[in-house]
């Protein structure tokens, strides 16, 4: 009965730092979480440290791949759902869904490992814990990635264990939370405003193609309904970003080589309430392909409007 509880009662912990609810599975994050709390101070600087080592010594375990080769993209499980606090994680997800739709990156970088790329030496040494408190601590850090690097984390203690709820903390604010909120702020803007975008576009003017654009709003953002050169030839995989500003379609690979047909628009709205730009488009059904100027208007028909 004993054996059953413990087990129980250690599947929760685990559970509850694993945001994505599945059990992890190595055996280095389990020696400190599966620790009874009331022989250990979880609060110590010693278990602190110990908590950062279970952490760290996993991260760099990701970068071996499975021919044995350095490779920091190789995770097997999700380190920010298993390693971060509950409200890092879940404004990192809202984020993360907010930049696929307006085309954006969220970060530029892998924050675990300090980097683009990883050194063949990359390490980790904590240097120092300290204001800690009965839910939050900072960790001084340095981590060596090609170079030393000083770092800091937060940590934010829920669930009886300790996670990671800032790689980037400060006294002003401008924190890697503010970051992600502000994007998400921008996201929800940049959505509303791709609202107005919903709807059918043609081409204005006689030297530029004759493109009928027709773009519907959904739960991800924009998307195409139709796109097709007028009488000719159509684009049926297209897709439309829309970060509040410019408005960007792409179908097709730029490979000259490759048979796909290929439309590049990267617009935005002038004064007048017209969708103006640069346009690229080849078709291999077209004798000619088109790299210029081009301005659409909503509900407008060339043929029918414009002559």
């Amino acid at each position: 009965m004993k054996k059953i509880l413990y087990t129980l009662i250690s599947m929760l912990i685990v559970a509850c730092g694993n945001k994505t609810g599945k059990a992890v599975s190595d055996t280095d994050s389990l020696a400190i979480d599966s620790v009874n709390s009331s022989v250990v101070d979880k609060h110590s600087e010693t278990y602190i440290r110990q908590r950062i080592d279970t952490i760290y010594k996993f991260v760099g375990k990701i970068t071996i791949d499975a021919d044995g080769n350095r490779n920091y993209n190789y995770m097997p499980f999700n380190l920010d759902s298993a390693y971060c606090s509950v409200r890092y994680y879940t404004l990192m997800q809202e984020a993360l869904e907010i930049c696929e739709e307006t085309g954006d990156i969220l970060y530029d970088y892998d924050y675990w490992v300090r980097g683009q790329d990883i050194s063949d030496d990359w390490s980790y040494k904590v240097t120092k814990v300290y204001n800690v408190t009965d839910s939050t601590a900072l960790v001084d850090m340095v981590i060596h990635n090609f170079s030393d690097m000083e770092n800091t984390i937060a940590l934010r203690f829920e669930c009886d264990e300790w996670y990671i709820d800032d790689f980037s903390p400060s006294d002003d604010g401008e924190d890697d939370k503010a970051y992600l909120r502000r994007t998400i702020k921008g996201g929800k803007e940049a959505h509303e405003k791709a609202k107005m975008l919903a709807g059918s576009w043609g081409w204005v003017g006689k030297d530029s193609p004759e493109l009928l654009l027709d773009m519907e709003m959904t739960a991800k953002g924009l998307r195409a309904k139709q796109c097709d050169v007028y009488r000719m030839y159509g684009f049926d995989h297209t897709t439309i970003t829309f970060d509040g500003e410019h408005l960007t379609v792409n179908e097709g690979a730029d490979d000259e080589l490759s048979p796909e047909n290929q439309i590049r628009l990267f617009l935005h709205l002038d004064q007048n309430g017209d969708l103006v730009g640069d346009c690229t488009i080849s078709h291999r059904l077209a004798s000619k392909g088109y790299d210029g100027p081009i301005r659409l208007r909503k509900g407008y028909f060339y043929y029918r409007d414009g002559v």
